[in-house]
C-alpha cells in the first residue's frame, strides 16, 4: 500500500512507512501527514519511518516529524526513524531533533527499538 510519496508495509506489531522521494516538499508533506494520521487512526501505533530514499527534507517536514512523533506517543506507541543519510542526519543534529527522535541505523535495529516499548 502507498503512493508515489511513500510505501506502507503492515507487519505484526508495527508498520514500516518508507519515503519514496529524495526530496520531501510542502505538497508531499501534507500527503505524508494524512497517511501517518490514518495509520494511527487504524490502530497502528508503532511505526518505523524509513528514509532510505530521502536526501533532503524541508523545515516544514521537520515540523511534521515532530507532529508525527507526538501523535504516535499520544496513541501509546512510538516512531523510530531508520536509514537516514548523512545530510538529513546533519539537519536533525543542527536542530537538536536527533535528541528527541529515536533513530536506528537500519530496519532491524528500528524494529528492535520498537519492541522495547
Amino acid at each position: 500500500m502507498g503512493s508515489e510519496i511513500y510505501n506502507i508495509e503492515k507487519l505484526e506489531g508495527y508498520v514500516v512507512m518508507t519515503l519514496m522521494l529524495d526530496s520531501i516538499l510542502w505538497d508531499d508533506n501534507e500527503h505524508l501527514k494524512k497517511a501517518f494520521t490514518a495509520l494511527l487512526d487504524e490502530g497502528n501505533k508503532n511505526i518505523v519511518l524509513d528514509l532510505t530514499n530521502t536526501t533532503y527534507i524541508s523545515s516544514v517536514v521537520l515540523a511534521s516529524f515532530v507532529f508525527m512523533l507526538k501523535r504516535a506517543k499520544e496513541a501509546g506507541g512510538n516512531l523510530v526513524f531508520c536509514n537516514i543519510n548523512k545530510k538529513v542526519k546533519e539537519v536533525l543534529s543542527m536542530t537538536n531533533l536527533d535528541k528527541i527522535f529515536d533513530i536506528a541505523a537500519d530496519r532491524p535495529e528500528a524494529i528492535k527499538q520498537l519492541s522495547k516499548n
